[in-house]
């Protein structure tokens, strides 16, 4: 995996840091890890910052990954992920919403911390 991953515990919810290039296998294989660090700490909400994930994101890819994300994903877990343009959008959310999956694509820390509360 290409993609490094920082993983710190907050008061309330989960913080991991993606960071590195862009690639579909590298960005499925995050989910999955996210999966495991939730689970492991009792499936608190997630912050997941994807703001240094270098590329654009096509858009099949995004129908893929929301769709991946939503069998990995357990319904009771939030998560919001912060992105940057060419990242994750509202496309991606919507997929992954569609599955059942609470999840929200937002701009910033702080709209992430909002929406996890």
């Amino acid at each position: 995996m290409h993609l490094e991953m920082q993983v710190q515990e907050t008061d309330g919810y989960l913080s991991i840091k993606a960071v590195g290039p862009y690639s579909l296998i590298d960005l499925r294989d995050l989910f999955d890890r996210v999966k495991a660090e939730s689970e492991m700490r009792a499936d608190r909400g997630v912050v997941l910052d994807v703001t240094e994930v270098a590329g654009t994101i096509p858009v099949m890819d995004m129908h893929v990954l929301g769709e991946h994300c939503s069998r990995v994903w357990k319904l009771q877990c939030r998560i919001a992920i912060v992105a940057q343009e060419g990242g994750l959008n509202k496309f991606f959310e919507n997929v992954a919403r569609n599955r059942g999956v609470q999840v929200a694509v937002v701009p910033n820390l702080g709209a992430a911390i909002a929406w996890l509360n």
